[in-house]
């Protein structure tokens, strides 16, 4: 469940702790990077980003705060840790309040396979929400900014940053 900010998605650190379909939450901070981590329930109903499962009993994700780019990214591995993509919401800047990070979602994101393939997700509800007056001119074109932004650097090998581009887990 994602909290709400003037009727808009909120990203929030520690909002996985809550979530009942996951379990075993932990966070550390590398340096400028806060590194969540949650399983998901042996109880827990698949969920899908287009054909890809992305979370089921098992499943292991990662999110990533990237304070100095003020990106958020997620990365999600099957219950045999292989990864099986990133996903990349499209926000507003990271705030912190103490040790708490958030940004608000923009209704789009862009999705990574673990073979390179991006899909841009949401652009129909974006373009709803824009047109019906729900997002503000500001976050409309920061939104448009952001996805041709993050769409380049994947073309150019940039993005994502090494750290997830590169993190593995082995699951005992």
């Amino acid at each position: 469940m994602q909290e709400k900010m003037d009727g808009h998605p909120v990203i929030t650190s520690g909002a996985w702790r809550t979530n009942p379909s996951l379990i075993d939450y932990r966070a550390e901070w590398l340096s400028e990077v806060l590194v969540e981590r949650a399983t998901w329930a042996p109880t827990a109903e698949p969920q899908h980003v287009g054909d890809t499962q992305i979370a089921g009993p098992g499943y292991i994700w990662f999110r990533f705060w990237f304070l100095e780019d003020g990106q958020v990214m997620e990365k999600y591995f099957d219950a045999e840790g292989n990864p099986v993509g990133v996903y990349v919401p499209v926000c507003m800047p990271l705030d912190r309040e103490n040790s708490t990070l958030s940004t608000q979602d923009l209704i789009l994101a862009l999705w990574i396979e673990p073979d390179g393939r991006v899909t841009v997700l949401n652009e129909e509800e974006f373009d709803a929400r824009a047109t019906a007056g729900e997002l503000t001119p500001v976050q409309v074109e920061h939104a448009e900014y952001r996805i041709r932004e993050l769409t380049t650097a994947i073309g150019q090998n940039r993005f994502p940053p090494a750290l997830v581009r590169n993190f593995a887990i082995t699951v005992k």
